[in-house]
């Protein structure tokens, strides 16, 4: 973790590597941090974006569904997996931050080398 980095990214991070290794039975190593890609905006709200390259949602859904690589399920639920990931780390981050600490904007980008690709995540917090 670098001296820099702020006690939601920390949350952030191990939201992320426990749901892969829960849902997806998929390890996780966090790359260099990345510049950030949205900016902040004035009401006070929360927005949470996951990029995934496509042979990693794939592998990840694969995974998820207990099926090989190859099977055609794979490709017909890949969408919803991604999209139930995102909703597992919504819902652990809602639960995992503290709502009554008063927060300052914050965005996060973090990166995270998976065995067949990259997933990325954006969390601002305004």
């Amino acid at each position: 973790m670098p001296a820099t980095e702020t006690h939601t990214e920390a949350i952030l991070e191990h939201l992320v590597r426990h749901a892969l290794e829960v849902m997806c039975f998929a390890e996780a190593q966090r790359l260099p941090s990345l510049p950030l890609m949205v900016h902040p905006v004035e009401a006070r709200s929360g927005y949470l974006q996951i990029e995934i390259d496509p042979a990693a949602a794939r592998a990840l859904t694969a995974a998820f569904l207990g099926v090989e690589h190859w099977h055609p399920s794979v490709e017909l639920h890949t969408h919803d997996a991604m999209q139930e990931l995102a909703r597992v780390l919504s819902g652990r981050l809602v639960s995992s931050l503290d709502s009554a600490a008063p927060f300052e904007t914050e965005i996060i980008r973090q990166a995270f080398r998976l065995s067949a690709g990259t997933l990325c995540v954006t969390l601002q917090l305004s």
